[in-house]
């Protein structure tokens, strides 16, 4: 049986918590993460919630989990609910990005759906490189998008099943010149941000987002490729984050571009505003996804649908924790408790508007972020031809719409479960 499990200066904090949002894509690009002690943590814990939950449910299930027949010889015979296999899943140690997967851990979704769930602090090349190959090590990579893409490009055996989230980039003045960027029709003033001084570290989602859009209002590939040369152009890079940010402050650069947690981080330490949010160029951009292997999903497809399941189910908890003061409590303290990280940082990056979560597989925005980054030259390189590639031959959302329908089924006039269909019929 399935259970409710409804329990009863922030900014600066972010510090703390901000280092493993870095990587070859700035912002979710890639899904690197160090395996440390916390990782045998993970898993015990894990043990004790299956555990612990598998008590309760044979309490509360009783004769259910074996029931005696055949009176004659009064011999048993025991009925047994189907097993599945297990899942090791990736959990990069302190990244609360993959808040969906802790809640559904933390709080027992995986157990209630018989599944068990070894988290693996692994990430990265290395994760991809797990998956890819038939040791078993790891079923579930959770962080990281352009990795993933480039790995398919060098003949990895991936599919993306599912979402962690999307958007997250932002583009930034300094105070006061915000607004001499910002359009009247358009989002952006095209004539002022082709014209300006622009920083950020090499493949930056905001800035990949941003040069799409302005393809997609009219700017020629030819006047963008001029800004972008390296010799002659309007474009600085840099080391990371922090560097684009004290550039702006400077005057180096007029915009840069940063993940909206550094552009929110920064304000005020680096006299900053925000011109645009990166998801109103490009709504719904996909961040991280959830890879597998084709393989690894055929042979324990049952176990991702359960998997699939209970993160629908924890992402439901998660969006009630947005009107609901009690469990936001509990969902920012199950989630800090979990990855080391302060309370109000937690709280702030989770409900104050720093990262969207979504677990919807999003095939149209896996195409239109493809789409963006080719366009940029990430995938330059790649034995994969993205620009002419069907990214849809590694997008498998079965399981998880067979998920959202079981769970549809159980609960016919559930309006979160039945807005997640249409935002999956309309996305995919």
């Amino acid at each position: 049986m399935r259970k409710n499990n409804i329990k009863g200066s922030k900014l600066g904090v972010l510090v703390a918590g901000i280092i493993f949002i870095t990587g070859s894509l700035s912002g979710c690009g890639t899904a690197k993460s160090v395996a440390d002690d916390t990782s045998g943590t993970q898993k015990v814990e894990a043990s004790e919630i299956q555990s612990k939950n598998e008590e309760t449910k044979n309490t509360e299930n009783g004769s259910n989990d074996q029931i005696t027949s055949n009176n004659e010889d009064n011999k048993e015979k025991t009925t047994e609910k189907k097993e599945l296999s297990p899942l090791s899943v990736s959990y990069p140690a302190g990244n609360i990005r993959v808040t969906v997967n802790i809640l559904a851990l933390q709080k027992g979704y995986f157990a209630e759906e018989g599944l068990t769930v070894n988290p693996v602090a692994i990430g990265g090349n290395n994760a991809l490189t797990a998956i890819n190959e038939e040791n078993g090590e790891l079923d579930i990579l959770t962080a990281g998008f352009v990795p993933d893409v480039q790995a398919i490009g060098s003949g990895y055996d991936l599919t993306f099943i599912a979402g962690t989230a999307v958007e997250g980039g932002a583009v930034i003045a300094k105070k006061g010149n915000a607004d001499k960027f910002k359009g009247t029709d358009l989002i952006l003033n095209l004539d002022q941000v082709t014209n300006a001084k622009l920083g950020f570290s090499r493949n930056e989602a905001a800035w990949i987002v941003t040069r799409q859009y302005l393809l997609d209002n009219g700017v020629a590939a030819d006047t963008i490729a001029a800004i972008e040369d390296e010799a002659s152009g309007n474009i600085s890079y840099y080391e990371d984050q922090t560097a684009t940010a004290q550039a702006v402050q400077k005057g180096e650069v007029e915009l840069g571009f940063l993940p909206m947690e550094f552009a929110l981080l920064y304000a005020d330490a680096y006299d900053l505003e925000i011109v645009a949010a990166a998801g109103d160029l490009l709504p719904n951009y996909v961040c991280c996804r959830e890879v597998t292997s084709k393989k690894r999903l055929s042979d324990k497809y049952d176990s991702y649908v359960a998997y699939e399941t209970a993160r629908i189910r924890a992402f439901e908890y998660y969006k009630k924790g947005e009107t609901d003061a009690e469990i936001k409590a509990d969902v920012v303290k199950t989630v800090a408790e979990y990855s080391g990280k302060e309370p109000d940082y937690v709280e702030t990056y989770l409900y104050g508007g720093v990262t969207k979560f979504a677990v919807d597989p999003n095939t149209n925005g896996i195409q239109k972020y493809i789409t963006a980054a080719y366009n940029s030259g990430v995938f330059t390189g790649n034995a994969v031809d993205f620009g002419t590639y069907d990214i849809k031959q590694n997008i498998d959302t079965s399981a998880y719409k067979k998920a959202l329908d079981n769970l549809i089924a159980e609960n016919p006039d559930n309006t979160f479960y039945t807005g997640l269909l249409t935002q999956f019929t309309e996305s995919n």
